[in-house]
């Protein structure tokens, strides 16, 4: 956006951002370079309006019968840890297609404990699914189960700033040659999970994933390949890689990470130290390579284009956990995002992706997948690639 990063500077004021209202419905935003994917901006939260007025009234934060919004539904009621309640807005310029009046948001401290919610007649669409319920609802006709792949990636990040992995592409790619990503979704995850063998998922608009040339090969040949690289690193059954993995406490996230580790441990012979920290202490410590050797990692797509994955691995990404840098892949991101072409933009992302991929900074274990419960009381719109869930498309069920 135009003069943005001057203004967070404090070298320019906000009068000076390049936004303008045209009239009462028009607004004018211009941008410094191509941004394809900026109309997907304008549909995140970020983007939402604020009306300054309400808010400095109610203190500076949204409270009942205080909101001004120019959305479906308006806050009714807000009971903190328990529930929220929206209710129709009135003034929403497509108000009478909105088929609930309100619509009730509860807060519930896990998955199992939604579920059995649900199962009470409690709630009639859930957030989530428990993954061990996924397998019996799935074969259940009329379970309320629905899921897809949604734009979202599981990983390990591989510290390239110190420890064994430094200096050692082979090394890495031993390590992920190693890690059988269809074992894992089938009988560790075992939730419809999509093994992954690229950073960027399938589905997002108008790009194809870089991924491994060896995604094809059969488990013998990964292996193979992955012992030979494990012994020119120097490493054998008498003299073992040592590593330390670091991961949020989490039964589902432990299973996986206790499952890379078997699969390191049969394939090369790699003694792994399993660190598990609550997750404020794992966000801290993930921080700060110096205390891992790999770290477990999510990403979920803000927008729906490949730079969002892409970009964390760019050398001052706050995401790019282990100070990865290549020069190369600088260029061919700056390169993109000044193309306008959309073409030549794909291709040169997609380049980027397969030089990043082949340095083994990261190790892709799977892509996420969305499930829900939905109750025969309502009809729910089709899960969207991003997740993105909204109350406005509900129907009663005839």
């Amino acid at each position: 956006m135009e003069n943005a990063p001057e203004i967070l500077k404090g070298e320019l004021p906000i009068s000076e951002l390049g936004v303008r209202s045209i009239d009462q419905h028009e607004l004018e935003i211009r941008l410094t370079r191509p941004v394809p994917y900026f109309p997907d901006i304008l549909t995140n939260t970020v983007s939402s309006p604020v009306h300054p007025t309400s808010l400095t009234g109610a203190g500076g934060f949204a409270k009942p019968g205080a909101t001004v919004s120019n959305g479906p539904f308006v806050l009714a009621e807000f009971i903190p840890g328990s529930s929220l309640t929206l209710r129709r807005n009135p003034n929403y310029w497509d108000s009478t297609a909105v088929a609930f009046d309100e619509v009730r948001y509860f807060f519930v401290p896990d998955e199992n404990a939604e579920y059995l919610r649900f199962r009470s007649g409690e709630l009639d669409v859930t957030y989530s699914v428990p993954e061990h319920r996924f397998q019996e609802l799935r074969a259940q006709a009329g379970s309320g189960l629905q899921y897809r792949a949604t734009l979202a990636t599981i990983y390990l990040t591989l510290n390239t700033n110190r420890g064994p992995p430094r200096g050692k592409p082979g090394l890495r790619e031993a390590l992920s040659l190693a890690v059988n990503r269809e074992k894992i979704t089938e009988s560790v995850t075992g939730a419809g999970q999509v093994p992954a063998y690229s950073l960027v998922p399938d589905g997002v608009w108008h790009y194809t994933p870089a991924y491994y040339a060896w995604r094809d090969q059969s488990p013998g040949e990964r292996l193979a390949r992955a012992r030979t690289l494990y012994a020119d690193a120097g490493y054998s059954a008498t003299r073992p890689l040592r590593l330390r993995l670091l991961y949020n406490e989490n039964e589902p996230v432990q299973r996986v990470c206790l499952a890379v580790a078997a699969m390191w441990k049969e394939a090369l012979g790699v003694e792994t130290e399993l660190v598990q920290m609550e997750f404020n202490a794992y966000l801290a410590a993930r921080a700060d390579p110096a205390q891992w050797d790999v770290v477990r990692v999510g990403w979920t797509a803000d927008f729906n284009d490949a730079t969002t994955f892409l970009d964390t691995m760019t050398r001052d990404s706050p995401q790019n956990f282990g100070r990865w840098s290549n020069d190369e892949y600088a260029r061919l991101m700056a390169s993109a995002a000044a193309e306008e072409d959309p073409a030549r933009r794909r291709d040169t992302l997609q380049q980027a992706e397969s030089l990043m991929l082949n340095d083994y900074p990261l190790l892709p274990v799977y892509f996420y997948v969305t499930r829900r419960l939905v109750s025969p009381r309502v009809v729910a719109p089709a899960i969207n690639p991003m997740n993105r869930t909204y109350s406005r498309y509900f129907r009663p069920a005839a």
